[in-house]
């Protein structure tokens, strides 16, 4: 695997200018060489022939002058060394064993030679590197300045490039050893570009910072894809002779299946005609062709086939009761029933489709009891498909959770006799429920009726499993209660192999004090205090983190500006740098235009600007008023004392806009830094309501967002931050999308138990147990049509 090249600042600069900079303030100190210096460098004083040019030999005096300067010069990672033929510039690793990689030799005579990984650059490089390279340039006492100004233009033009990364593709690596055309590459001298790669011959050894790859180790990949992609298919009519063992064994094992498919086709179509030629019955021309025509069809689907063949065995029965069912029509038939029981009756009753009985579907929608708390069986079923998940990160998923208020009535649920309704206890609660009850008088407790039931959702992260696992009836939430719920899901799901990322819930009191029972993995410094993710007991090398659910942020967001303004129902005044942010302002952009025909802001309506006990919990309408859109419209205005507003509906407009909804690919993607500043946005907010003296000290906390909704937002930005950054760095995915963060799963599922009540009340414990195994079913039979 490639590995990219930290380079420090002053790495990237080539410019020329740098070596007369460098230059002129080494030789400035030059004259302060010590003796100690000088002794470093040993040249000898004996006349040298190199490479078949002679030469004055210089003094050693000069030499050392000379060696000196240079080394002065020298970039970072740049060493100088004399022998008694000229000097080696060489660039060397990083790390404690560092080894010499670039070599930038000049011979006294001027000769200059330079090699990467001791071979010499090509031509066309070298002629790019030597083109400013005097002729006749040799050292002497005069030219010695100059001498070392043309080294250090050289070392410096060479330092600008960066090594060629190969052929460094890891899935190619097994091919790389049956390739002849090239070498292996195993980076002996350290390069910070690759670990190990394959080069061709005539590979250019350097190319410019923002290249990876020169053209002749490009011609290598291309070879590799080839040979690879011919490896994983290969054609039927290719001879044997040219195929692999393996591939051989691959081609005929798919001749196995084909042979096997073709024969049960045969035998397939064999019982076909018997059946014809015992049960057939003759139909007029016209209603043959047509169906025949019908059947012919192409379009016509495997599931149309199946369809049509228990139908004709179904018609060939004498006794129905003989009749096997495929699950696929068992499983539609449940379908139709779990949406209206009646259309299944009229359906069967009419005699053109045949259908399972209600006897065979009631032992298939009852085979598995449904209690409330943990859904064991269903929880096994996630862990199955989890399992074959082949991908690390399918295995992680978000944990939503909400409540949703139901019917308080007690049913008799006849096979085992319970009346379903009452709140279930585990039996630590329940032991302390009767302790408290002896305490307080010898009446024994009586079970409290269940107002609401606490719903646990698993909603994969890269998967579409989005499962309701645990139902507990519940009344009067309490943060125990809530700590003893999350703890009994959570490790059931770790122990069957479905990791737990994240959980989210609203923004509630008691979400928020339930999250503060946790000890923090991650303090923060900005938030002492605050509780953003915990260590998973289940699997103390992983974070679990809490984020308020974002949707539903917004949406107490708007209802917090919605009640600022100075009008006697207002309850709160938005204050920032002196001006006020006021609802007001949002219902004056929407009057001035609401009779245009064209209109700036079309999704600004009555709705959205005068709220009521409905629209005020609608997110879509906060959406409308909290984007960009009205942003950019209300700026256009250049009313007065209405930047700060403006100010304010941006940084919420921003992560409300499409573009900031575009899946997260890198640990440095700018929305984190986005995130950032909006987390500071508010954080300076607090400060500057804190140290102003105008605002009185009982109207300060009306001055800024209520604590419940800062502490959301502080909550949800470090988690969800914390959160992506997990998943792109340990799991590997290639992105990670950001709407995968909310429980909209959650209430649409609660939408449909609402629903399936007609309307007219909320669902008891047992209705909504019942609407759990349709809503599944409806599910299951979605995800295996796409």
């Amino acid at each position: 695997m490639s590995r990219r090249c930290e380079l420090s600042d002053h790495e990237n600069d080539s410019d020329s200018s740098y070596a007369t900079i460098e230059f002129a303030e080494a030789l400035a100190n030059d004259s302060h060489t010590s003796d100690d210096d000088v002794s470093q460098c040993s040249v000898s004083s004996v006349d040298v022939s190199m490479l078949g040019e002679s030469c004055p030999i210089p003094s050693t005096e000069l030499v050392m002058s000379t060696w000196n300067l240079l080394k002065r010069v020298m970039p970072l990672h740049w060493t100088v060394i004399s022998n008694k033929n000229g000097f080696n510039c060489l660039q060397y690793s990083k790390g404690d064993e560092p080894s010499f990689q670039r070599n930038v030799f000049v011979t006294f005579s001027g000769t200059l030679r330079i090699t990467v990984h001791r071979k010499e650059v090509p031509e066309d490089l070298m002629k790019q590197f030597s083109k400013d390279w005097p002729k006749g340039q040799q050292l002497t006492v005069q030219s010695s300045k100059t001498f070392v100004d043309n080294v250090l233009r050289v070392v410096l033009a060479v330092r600008a490039y960066e090594v060629c990364a190969g052929a460094d593709y890891q899935k190619y690596e097994h091919l790389w050893a049956t390739d002849t055309i090239g070498y292996i590459d195993n980076n002996p001298y350290d390069e910070a570009r690759y670990v190990k790669t394959f080069r061709s011959p005539n590979c250019s050894l350097l190319v410019a910072v923002q290249t990876w790859i020169c053209t002749e180790c490009k011609k290598c990949i291309e070879r590799f894809r080839k040979k690879y992609k011919q490896e994983e298919t290969v054609n039927p009519s290719t001879r044997n002779d040219y195929l692999t063992e393996a591939q051989k064994c691959d081609k005929l094992s798919e001749q196995r299946k084909q042979i096997k498919n073709m024969t049960k086709l045969v035998n397939y179509y064999k019982r076909i005609n018997a059946e014809l030629e015992s049960s057939g019955v003759n139909i007029d021309e016209q209603l043959g062709q047509h169906l025949a025509e019908l059947v012919r069809q192409e379009k016509l689907s495997p599931v149309m086939h199946l369809f049509f063949q228990q139908q004709l065995q179904f018609a060939g029965l004498k006794d129905s009761r003989g009749m096997r069912w495929h699950p696929a029509l068992i499983r539609f038939a449940l379908l139709i029933k779990s949406t209206s029981p009646s259309a299944l009756d009229a359906v069967r009753q009419s005699g053109m489709i045949c259908l399972p009985g209600d006897r065979t579907l009631f032992d298939y929608s009852h085979a598995v009891p449904r209690e409330e708390g943990l859904f064991v069986s269903k929880l096994n079923m996630v862990s199955d498909k989890v399992d074959k998940l082949p991908q690390k990160h399918q295995k992680f998923h978000n944990l939503l959770m909400d409540e949703i208020h139901i019917c308080q009535k007690l049913i008799y649920r006849k096979p085992d006799g319970r009346l379903v309704g009452y709140i279930k206890l585990n039996e630590a609660e329940a032991e302390l429920k009767d302790l408290e009850a002896a305490i307080q008088s010898n009446v024994p407790p009586q079970p409290d009726v269940a107002t609401c039931i606490l719903t646990f959702m698993l909603k994969g992260v890269s998967n579409n499993i989005r499962e309701v696992v645990a139902a507990f009836p519940s009344s009067a939430m309490k943060k125990e209660f809530l700590y003893d719920r999350v703890w009994e899901v959570i490790p059931a799901c770790e122990r069957r192999g479905i990791k737990i990322l994240a959980r989210i819930s609203d923004g509630c009191s008691v979400n928020r004090a339930f999250i503060s029972m946790h000890p923090p993995a991650n303090p923060s410094e900005l938030h002492p205090g605050l509780v953003f993710d915990t260590v998973n007991p289940c699997v103390p090398d992983r974070t679990l983190f809490f984020i308020a659910d974002p949707p539903h942020l917004l949406k107490t967001i708007r209802n917090n500006f919605a009640k600022s303004g100075q009008r006697k129902k207002c309850t709160r005044l938005l204050t920032k740098n002196g001006q006020f942010i006021v609802w007001k302002t949002v219902e004056k952009l929407y009057l001035e235009d609401k009779n245009l025909t064209l209109r700036r802001c079309p999704k600004l309506n009555s709705q959205n600007i005068y709220l009521n006990g409905y629209t005020c919990m609608k997110v879509s309408y906060a959406a409308h008023v909290m984007s960009n859109t009205v942003a950019q419209d209300l700026l256009s205005r250049k009313w007065s004392e209405t930047s700060e507003t403006v100010k304010f509906i941006q940084k919420h407009g921003k992560r409300t806009a499409s573009t900031r909804l575009e899946p997260y690919r890198s640990v440095d993607d700018s929305r984190f830094g986005e995130l950032a500043d909006f987390e500071k946005y508010f954080l300076d907010w607090e400060e500057e309501v804190r140290l102003n003296d105008k605002i009185p000290k009982n109207s300060k906390g009306k001055a800024i967002l209520s604590h419940q909704k800062l502490e959301g937002i502080y909550i949800t930005v470090n988690a969800f931050t914390g959160a992506v950054k997990y998943l792109l760095k340990e799991t590997r995915v290639d992105f990670v999308n950001a709407r995968i963060f909310c429980q909209d799963p959650l209430e649409q599922y609660f939408s449909k138990q609402r629903a399936s009540m007609g309307g007219k009340q909320n669902p008891t414990v047992e209705d909504f147990i019942k609407n759990d195994i349709r809503i599944s079913i409806h599910r299951t039979m979605s995800c295996n049509k796409r």
